[in-house]
């Protein structure tokens, strides 16, 4: 069962992952105007932050390793309009050494990345970078051979990084980099345990352009991308949770939202709703400590989506207002992707936290009551 459940989810975020490379790719392929291809190299050092007491003995490392970007600038008319700025998109291989072998060892990551960049035909400019995919961990949970590593137990999980870069123009085909770093590592509490690993780093880099047409000079036009009115959608989720680090016995959770959201500049909505979750791995842990209480939830959320053609970054953050069963924080947050692939129909990934810590991973598809945000 465990397995099954563990393929499923990966082969999701499998298939989200070249379509959101060619969505990106996409806004440049309408013009005539080619795409820079460049290259990049980077190396990180940073520390591990110790979010829960049970792994603060652990956590006292100093990650670092070296990333290798691969990529384009995208100077098509599409991009233009998404963010008046021209941005790189590309896909980033990266190793990290947690400098803890016995206990942490390291990390192998694949991941997407999307980076606008803005004034960049000054000599110093600035950027910043999402970028999300999947890692090998070698040096996973076990009970009897690696008892203390709480941060992670599948070899599979998914990292999540933001940076933020100053960029030095050293010609117009090499570029030195440094940039800060915040990452993510978390199996979405598919396996326990899943404390997650939460890194800040700085790098030092280089990028070197194959080509370097000039800029296209280009007015910032107001055209609407995405509707302005209140748009009403729902969905509704489904997974997998186990009880406790040992078991393999997974116990089901569904999920039902309604939300509003609301445009607010270019590629920014709000939103606001509400959801039920039925976690029957809770009426698990009730009817084993001999406590007859519901084992259903509700919370209300707001948030912030970031639009980008038919996909949709957000982050919310909700507060339970019915919980029998006692959760491990009054609020949670929730971090997910979202791709349009009809003209009302959506779906896409969500992961609930209760701060630092993962909750679960869950799978869901939705439907735009009101037209959808896309083109």
């Amino acid at each position: 069962m465990e397995g099954k459940f563990s393929d499923y989810r990966y082969v999701i975020l499998l298939l989200l992952f070249p379509n959101l490379f060619q969505n990106f790719e996409a806004f440049a392929q309408k013009d005539s105007l080619g795409n820079p291809f460049f290259i990049g190299i980077k190396a990180d050092y940073g520390f591990i932050i110790p979010h829960s007491e049970s792994i603060r003995s652990i956590s006292y490392s100093r990650p670092r390793g070296f990333a290798i970007d691969a990529g384009w600038l995208l100077l098509g008319q599409r991009a233009w309009d998404y963010c008046y700025c021209y941005p790189e998109s590309g896909i980033s291989f990266s190793f990290t050494d947690f400098n803890n072998p016995e206990i942490l060892g390291r990390s192998y990551s694949l991941m997407y990345f999307i980076e606008p960049g803005f004034s960049l035909q000054r000599k110093i400019h600035f950027s910043y970078r999402a970028a999300l995919g999947l890692t090998f961990l070698d040096t996973p949970y076990d009970p009897v051979k690696n008892p203390l590593n709480l941060f992670y137990s599948s070899k599979i999980s998914f990292p999540l990084q933001v940076s933020f870069s100053a960029n030095w123009k050293v010609n117009d085909n090499l570029s030195l980099k440094v940039s800060g770093h915040y990452s993510h590592i978390s199996n979405g509490g598919i396996k326990e345990p899943n404390k997650g690993i939460n890194y800040p780093t700085i790098s030092l880099g280089a990028e070197y352009f194959v080509s370097s047409p000039p800029l296209p000079q280009r007015e910032k036009k107001r055209t609407e991308l995405y509707p302005l009115f209140l748009q009403l959608y729902g969905m509704v989720a489904a997974t997998g949770k186990t009880v406790s680090h040992n078991e393999k016995q997974r116990y089901p959770i569904a999920v039902a939202m309604l939300e509003i959201r609301k445009k607010f500049a270019r590629m920014n909505s709000w939103s606001a709703g509400a959801e039920w979750v039925a976690d029957y791995s809770l009426r698990e842990i009730n009817r084993r400590n001999g406590v007859d209480q519901d084992f259903n939830r509700a919370g209300i959320l707001a948030g912030h989506h970031l639009l980008i053609g038919r996909f949709t970054f957000y982050q919310k953050l909700g507060i339970y207002i019915y919980s029998p069963t006692q959760p491990k924080d009054p609020v949670y947050q929730r971090y997910g992707l979202i791709y349009q692939f009809a003209d009302h129909w959506f779906g896409g990934v969500d992961l609930k936290a209760h701060r630092h810590v993962a909750d679960f991973l869950d799978v869901r598809i939705g439907y735009f009551i009101t037209r959808h945000h896309g083109r």
